[in-house]
This record gives structure tokens, sequence and C-alpha cells, in this order.
């Protein structure tokens, strides 16, 4: 397998502009809050978007597309994330709900025997 080593003036300087954008992100992702993350992965695809056509190397072309592939699935979790907590919410608050009026009837009930 033969490598191209003419490396230019440009590709250097994209290099070091990669560089440093993939470094920007790296210390964004170690952030615990959900909505710098979504934010930060948004990010990352637009940016493997811009760079994807950059790459000539098959192996850092299958690196961006896996890169891609994770900060998807990321987004995906993150979205689901949300669907899940509200249906959490409206079947915790039918429970709610039903317990209340189980114990109501039931205290209902106990009047009804105590009565007679």
């Amino acid at each position: 397998m033969t490598v191209n080593n003419n490396i230019t003036f440009n590709d250097i300087l994209q290099y070091e502009i990669i560089r440093s954008k993939y470094q920007v992100i790296m210390d964004k992702l170690k952030d615990k809050n959900v909505n710098i993350l979504k934010e930060t992965l948004k990010e990352i695809i637009g940016f493997i978007k811009e760079i994807k056509s950059l790459a000539l190397d098959r192996r850092l072309k299958n690196l961006i597309k896996y890169q891609q592939k994770l900060a998807k699935k990321l987004l995906l979790i993150i979205n689901i994330r949300y669907i899940i907590f509200f249906i959490y919410k409206i079947m915790l608050q039918k429970l709610i709900v039903k317990l209340y009026e189980s114990i109501r009837i039931f205290v209902t009930e106990i009047e009804k025997i105590i009565k007679y």
C-alpha cells in the first residue's frame, strides 16, 4: 500500500483547523448539561459533513463515518429520552389519579360499613 506523502501547506492548515475544532468539540463533550451535549452533537454532525470530502484516505473516511454514526445515535437517544420522560409523566399522573380514586372508593366503602 502506498501513501501519498505530497503534503502541501494547505494540508497543514486544514489539519490544524480540524485538530483545533476537534479539541473544542472534545472539551464540550465532557459537559454534563444535556442541552450543551445536544448542541455539540449537532455541531459535530455539521462539521463532519463539511470535512467528509477532505478525507482521501479510506481509514480516515471510515473513522469520520463512524463518528457521524455515533453522534447521530447519541442525538437520537437524547431526543427519545424526552419522549420517554413525557410518557413517564403521563403514566405517573394516570396511576396517581387511579390510586387516589381507589383510596377514595375504599374510604367511602368503609364509611358505609361503619354507618350500618
